[in-house]
């Protein structure tokens, strides 16, 4: 793994320093700034579906939804350094945004939920999430609404199970798509980033941070050690986590976690896997020095947020409840 970092931070270089325009680097790196191609074929009713089981307060034990801990007002994130689930349990680890969540290679910190449907099927009777016993005991909760059954009957040849729940969910996750400052720009609009921000995209890319945070998202495409150059504890005042230790058993995987995606990262404090900094500019120096060894100036972080907030575009209205009949 950190050969292969290594050697991304070096081919990050080669290309800052080459002839090549600050455009066709960012189009390498980031891609055409297009929307997912599976947004295309969504089903709007599926949509719908999705969107009303997402903020639905029936189905939860006590009235938790996914709508809970994913807020318009904070990014389709929650704002705590933890999230709070059912019956106020505090989960381990960070909120991520709910927005611009497609592709990546998996779900959560650690990459325990293979797809978006295997986390919305597994929230059913997470301790922090919906907390029903079982399965079947939620979706018996589904079946006695009838509002909700019709609407899946005329969908699904099956009507209600769990891969439909699913599906309905992760069709509404997947459309919620931006277009930001930043897309304009990769789609070939020049003036679509100020110079400051062009500026911030190239102290992006020349640091070294494209190198795990590149794709649409920047980010979500790899896992990588937290700490790979220097330890990040004492920087973050964080307790000790394992990261994929915990769900691989390998030693290798210790502090490990998915690279997450940072293209809402200014409208989602706090920061890192567990919420232990609220400051984007003190994160952004975090990773540079724990991640990179690199000790950036003030002047250096500030140009990388300038940058954060050209990729960074206003929640879709469909973050918020549905209003229903």
């Amino acid at each position: 793994m950190r050969a292969l970092f290594v050697g991304l931070l070096v081919a990050g270089a080669a290309q800052s320093v080459s002839a090549e325009s600050l455009h066709e680097q960012a189009q390498r790196w980031f891609g055409d700034g297009q929307p997912p191609a599976e947004v295309a074929t969504l089903n709007p009713a599926e949509v719908t579906l999705g969107h009303q089981l997402f903020f639905d307060d029936r189905i939860g034990k006590d009235g938790t939804s996914c709508g809970s801990c994913h807020v318009y007002e904070k990014g389709g994130a929650d704002g705590r350094a933890t999230a709070i689930g059912a019956f106020a349990r505090v989960g381990k680890r960070n909120t991520p945004t709910v927005v611009d969540i497609t592709p990546q290679i998996s779900m959560h910190w650690i990459g325990d939920r293979a797809s978006l449907s295997d986390q919305a099927i597994r929230s059913l009777t997470a301790p922090p999430a919906y907390a029903h016993e079982s399965v079947d005991d939620a979706l018996a909760v589904v079946k006695s609404l009838p509002d909700l059954t019709q609407q899946f009957d005329a969908l699904y040849d099956d009507g209600v199970t769990a891969d439909n729940w699913g599906r309905a969910l992760t069709a509404y996750q997947v459309s919620l798509v931006t277009e930001s400052p930043f897309d304009r720009y990769l789609q070939g609009n020049h003036k679509a980033l100020t110079p400051a921000q062009q500026q911030g995209l190239q102290t992006f890319i020349d640091t070294g941070c494209a190198a795990c945070h590149s794709g649409r998202l920047l980010g979500g495409n790899s896992y990588q050690r937290f700490g790979l150059v220097e330890d990040y504890l004492p920087y973050t005042g964080s307790a000790y986590d394992a990261g994929r230790m915990a769900l691989t058993g390998n030693p290798a995987d210790d502090r490990v976690y998915k690279v997450p995606p940072i293209r809402h990262a200014v409208q989602t404090a706090p920061y890192f896997h567990d919420g232990s900094v609220d400051d984007i500019e003190r994160a952004v120096w975090i990773m540079a020095k724990v991640q990179l060894g690199r000790d950036l100036a003030d002047e250096q972080v500030a140009s990388i947020v300038t940058f954060l907030q050209a990729a960074t575009a206003p929640m879709p209205q469909a973050m918020k409840p549905p209003v229903l009949p």
